[in-house]
């Protein structure tokens, strides 16, 4: 079955209020609308580098304790794409002073919502325990960041690079599983620190040796290229006594140097048709927009979900309740930090022309970018 993946060129295509709505009467601020929240939070900084958030909430006897590392798959070079996220995996299969599996000593002490992510920015690890537990959480997440290369063998390497391609193939196999992959070569070259996927690829995965693991380990994972936070039962004062205890020997490593990265343009649409084993025909449009630390990405946000993130959706109520043209319709944006994907999806319901959906979602698209939501 074919899918249509579109990928159009220009940041400014979408936009959420246009020129000719922005003479019009201005709505009411939302500040005057919605409450500001208020989240009191103190930090300090350890003379190794590592960076301590603390947030107080005396409502339960618990903490929740998040490690944030300035490693992500944009950092990644040609060659060893995927490595950001394979050490996600190496850091739960034990350090030097806690040689086995991550969770098992936090299930003892009755700890919950444990787990890693890895994005193309940064990858973090969280947990909440007891506040009783938190010394231990602290010697865990301390003694992986600073003594972990002793305890990667090539057993495990092996055994995490196998669990981590497994995902691939899961994910490629998928319905519609390679479109985003067509899409990021569409807007993106492959040299563009955004041009290529978290999980990297089959062949630098297998490229893996224990030299290149750990090189990469002592560039990316010191003190000073992270953020550690705490918030729940715990103070600023007893924050630094037990941070230091269990953080403070750990030396210094080098520091992600910050890059520049362009919102690049193309200079024509692209079409691209896959062909995939699916029942129905999906049509994907995708544009590179501002990242979520520019301003205009939190108007994006709200683009998206007025034009099909939401069940009220313009393209949910023309295209499938109303001209039952399509089964299902999505757009999203997806702002990294530096660079974004606006993208709008609809699968074609079947014995529908194809083409004749591509028309009604240029014409939606079209009416709003000319006047804007309601």
């Amino acid at each position: 079955m074919t899918i249509t993946s579109v990928a159009l060129a220009g940041v400014a295509a979408i936009a959420l209020v246009s020129p000719a709505v922005a003479q019009q009467a201005q709505p009411v601020p939302a500040a005057t609308l919605v409450k500001a929240v208020n989240l009191p939070y103190e930090e300090f900084t350890l003379p190794n580098g590592l960076r301590v958030v603390v947030h107080t909430d005396r409502k339960a006897p618990v903490v929740a304790l998040s490690v944030w590392y300035d490693v992500g798959a944009k950092h990644e070079p040609a060659g060893k794409t995927g490595f950001a996220h394979l050490f996600e995996h190496l850091m739960f299969n034990g350090s030097e002073n806690a040689p086995d599996d991550f969770f098992e000593p936090l299930k003892q002490v009755g700890a919950t919502d444990f787990n890693g992510t890895t994005n193309l920015d940064r990858t973090n690890y969280y947990e909440t325990v007891p506040t009783a537990a938190l010394e231990r959480a602290l010697f865990l997440e301390s003694d992986r960041m600073g003594y972990l290369l002793g305890a990667v063998t090539q057993a495990k390497l092996d055994e995490q690079r196998g669990v981590v391609q497994n995902e691939k193939r899961q994910g490629d196999n998928q319905p519609y599983g390679l479109v985003d992959y067509k899409i990021t070569a569409g807007l993106l070259a492959v040299t563009h620190p955004y041009g290529h996927d978290t999980i990297g690829s089959m062949a630098d995965l297998d490229a893996a040796t224990l030299t290149t693991v750990r090189d990469w380990f002592r560039s990316h994972y010191g003190p000073n290229n992270a953020v550690l936070a705490l918030a729940g039962d715990i103070d600023v004062a007893t924050a630094k006594r037990l941070v230091t205890k269990y953080f403070g020997a750990i030396s210094s490593g080098p520091k992600t140097a910050a890059r520049v990265v362009p919102v690049t343009t193309l200079t024509a649409p692209k079409v691209e048709t896959m062909k995939d084993r699916v029942a129905a025909v999906m049509i994907s449009r995708s544009w590179t927009v501002p990242g979520s630390n520019d301003p205009q990405s939190v108007n994006l946000d709200i683009a998206a979900n007025v034009l099909g993130g939401l069940a009220s959706s313009r393209l949910q109520e023309a295209l499938v309740r109303q001209e039952k043209l399509a089964t299902s319709v999505s757009a999203y944006n997806y702002g990294y930090n530096q660079i974004g994907q606006f993208t709008i999806q609809v699968v074609v319901k079947e014995g529908v022309d194809p083409a004749k959906v591509m028309q009604r979602l240029d014409a939606i698209t079209a009416d709003f970018l000319k006047n804007g939501p309601t």
